[in-house]
């Protein structure tokens, strides 16, 4: 298996400005504060989420009231209300972070304001400079080979070349090319030459994925049904639904990591340019980036936490992941995002152009 070093590369080209980032403040040092915090999240799990483990002990604690407005995206959201912002908090992968950055609509996050930074590994920062990042990382989830147990086997999914095989054609599923443009032709083009940047040989891959699924599914909702009921008994999907699944009892779909590796998905916090209240956001943000927040999400959404300082039940999470969380990350690849943001609407427009999805 070849080892999977994950990225120390910076985000370089990014422009930065180091007028952009309030003074850290403690959270506990001033009491309650005047403002409001007000998050644009994806509706359902991550909202809820965010909400319970975040939020609400964060209002309890210095008195600032926080609510979060569900959104269909939160990129969409945040470029539609640039012009009059309306929240103060946002909930973004590392690429959409990068790209809202570079359009001048959030602010810079700088490092030495949070000092809880510090116990996050660096390689997990998504720097801008040596100073700077485009958002606060809180957590991560990867993107696995998920399956229904009652019709696949863990033995017969060993290898991500599985969902070419013969013996799964129109058994397996793929996403569309929004999302295929950020996760798996990246993946599979790093997978198969060692280099992320070397697209056409991802673009393949996906293409004959593409060719053996039964559909490409348009939601999450979908793809949860089609893998529940075994009309798709595998799929790169996101492990944290299968985390969900058993947290309710749902047992036959699991996940594992072949011997390729998997995807690193990481997640962060940005704090939109003339935000209402941005003192109380950035106290926030603070407070997002202690180890107490992603213990508490954890349990409930699968969301790994960054924070070296973070109390996990390793026992829990390889019972809901088949895998502890150091054993994760040795297997888990971050590929360089600055480089997909970059790519991804060239991307979007050639899968777009050149891979026929299945109705």
């Amino acid at each position: 298996m070849r080892g999977f070093e994950l990225s120390r590369r910076r985000f370089a080209g990014l422009a930065a400005t180091s007028a952009l980032a309030m003074p850290y403040v403690s959270t506990t040092a001033l009491g309650a504060a005047s403002g409001e915090i007000i998050m644009a999240n994806f509706g359902g799990g991550p909202a809820a989420s965010f909400r319970n483990a975040y939020g609400l002990p964060f209002q309890e604690e210095t008195g600032i009231k926080f609510r979060v407005i569900e959104v269909p995206s939160t990129e969409t959201a945040l470029i539609s209300s640039a012009s009059a912002p309306q929240y103060n908090s946002s909930y973004h992968s590392f690429a959409g972070a990068m790209r809202l950055y570079k359009m001048g609509i959030t602010e810079a996050i700088a490092i030495d304001d949070y000092p809880e930074l510090a116990d996050i590994p660096e390689k997990f920062l998504p720097k801008i400079d040596d100073k700077h990042l485009v958002g606060l990382p809180v957590h991560f989830g990867f993107y696995g080979m998920c399956y229904n147990r009652d019709f696949a086997k863990a033995e017969e999914l060993k290898s991500w070349n599985a969902l070419i095989s013969p013996k799964f054609k129109q058994r397996v599923s793929a996403t569309r090319p929004t999302f295929a443009s950020l996760y798996d032709v990246p993946w599979y083009s790093y997978m198969l030459t060692g280099d992320q940047k070397k697209l056409d040989a991802g673009i393949a891959q996906y293409r004959k994925v593409i060719a053996n699924s039964v559909t490409a599914y348009t939601s999450m909702a979908q793809n949860n049904q089609l893998l529940e009921r075994g009309e798709a008994v595998a799929s790169a999907y996101y492990a944290s639904t299968v985390w969900t699944k058993k947290r309710e009892g749902i047992n036959n779909v699991d996940v594992l990591i072949p011997e390729e590796g998997a995807l690193m998905l990481p997640y962060v916090l940005v704090i939109p340019k003339n935000c209402p209240w941005p003192e109380a956001a950035r106290k926030f943000l603070a407070y997002a980036s202690t180890p107490a927040p992603a213990e508490r999400a954890l349990e409930g959404t699968g969301s790994l936490p960054f924070n070296t300082k973070a109390k996990v039940d390793d026992a829990m999470i390889k019972a809901r992941f088949n895998y502890t969380l150091p054993d994760l990350v040795k297997q888990l690849y971050s590929p360089d995002w600055a480089f997909v943001e970059a790519t991804r609407l060239d991307l979007i427009k050639r899968l777009e152009a050149e891979v026929l999805m299945p109705q």
